[in-house]
């Protein structure tokens, strides 16, 4: 046996472990130990961080994030998950300089020892993310150009529909068709807004610590004030025993509760009931049996239900099996519960009402 770069090879020049492909990547291949500290790398992994393979090898990985602590929330996922794709980290070269790093990961098991490591293909994204920012604010910048004409133009439309239904007098038929342009145009108007809300791609929400109970007692007040009076239903709310904290942002958890209550009014007759149910669950992954604690907070109505081929398409946007052009609350809501690494489940028939659950990690 002879040596190469510190690994055994036989008189034919192969590695112990077989073709050294990691080499040839072009990525940086990085294999660390479950307590971050560095074991193998490729050349790439040199030429990304800009320290030497041999300063690399016995180094804390996780030295090299902006945000150290980042480390063991990856380390965790990949435990978890056993594979890990495009994991987002701010990392830094030896000359201190930053760049956005995307991690594929898996964990390794030794067949020999059992013992754990993880196999790290990282890449620098921050080009790409460049990108991406610019094509968001632009995308932001129309729509919201769009949304202000189209307000500007519905208030028009709304108006001059209320102005002429208080010159014709008593004619009731063709007040009820100007109330029909007039709610036409506020529904115009809310799509509008939603579009910009939908067409916001930035991950800049500032989390903090959200006490579900304030939440409730800011959608009750809502529900109460603005949807009951003109659509008028029974409010059951249970949130059971003292429930964990989240991280979380409270304006987008709000916004997502007051969706998924405006769908079930609009699912629901006049006077009839919404459950809304809050707890503290633990949920266990299939695969590695690791528990994590939840609140899951559950929205049932006793409506219409939804038959197989509404379900596959109710977070489509503009999809809606009421009005024309709407469609956009929901789609909104998953995009929330995805921001937030929570989950939504969905039970429901036709004729049968139906349960949205939502489940949000909690503050550990």
């Amino acid at each position: 046996m002879a040596e190469e770069k510190g690994r055994k090879v036989d008189a034919d020049g192969l590695v112990e472990k077989g073709s050294n492909l990691a080499s040839l990547l072009d990525s940086a291949y990085i294999v660390i130990g479950l307590d971050g500290f560095i074991q193998e790398v490729n050349p790439a992994a040199e030429h990304l961080l800009g320290i030497t393979e041999e300063a690399l090898i016995g180094k804390d990985f996780f030295t090299l994030w902006v945000v150290f602590n980042m480390g063991s929330a990856f380390v965790d996922q990949v435990i978890s998950d056993r594979l890990v794709r495009g994991f987002v980290a701010d990392m830094r070269r030896g000359n201190d300089e930053t760049f956005i790093g995307s991690i594929n990961a898996q964990l390794v098991i030794n067949q020999a020892d059992y013992s754990k490591s993880i196999e790290c293909l990282v890449s620098d994204i921050t080009e790409n993310e460049k990108k991406r920012d610019e094509f968001a604010e632009t995308l932001r910048s129309v729509t919201g150009g769009i949304a202000h004409l189209i307000n500007n133009q519905m208030a028009s439309v709304v108006g001059t529909a209320d102005l002429v239904k208080m010159e014709l007098g008593d004619r009731p038929e063709l007040a009820k068709k100007l109330d029909s342009i007039s709610e036409s145009g506020m529904q115009a108007s809310d799509v509008a807004h939603n579009l910009v809300d939908y067409a916001d791609t930035s991950d800049n929400l500032v989390m903090g610590e959200v006490h579900v109970d304030e939440v409730l007692k800011e959608v009750t007040k809502y529900l109460n004030t603005e949807v009951f009076p003109e659509q008028p239903r029974k409010l059951l709310v249970n949130a059971k025993g003292d429930l964990h904290t989240l991280f979380a942002n409270e304006k987008s958890i709000i916004k997502m509760l007051k969706h998924l209550l405006d769908n079930a009014v609009d699912a629901t007759q006049d006077k009839g009931a919404i459950l809304v149910l809050c707890k503290n669950v633990v949920l266990q992954h299939k695969k590695t049996g690791l528990n994590k604690k939840y609140v899951l907070i559950s929205v049932e109505d006793h409506g219409h239900g939804m038959d197989a081929e509404t379900q596959h398409r109710i977070f489509e946007p503009f999809f809606s099996t009421r009005f024309a052009g709407r469609g956009m609350s929901l789609p909104q809501v998953l995009k929330i519960i995805k921001k937030h690494n929570g989950q939504i489940r969905i039970k429901t028939g036709v004729d049968k009402g139906s349960i949205f659950k939502v489940y949000l990690p909690a503050l550990d």
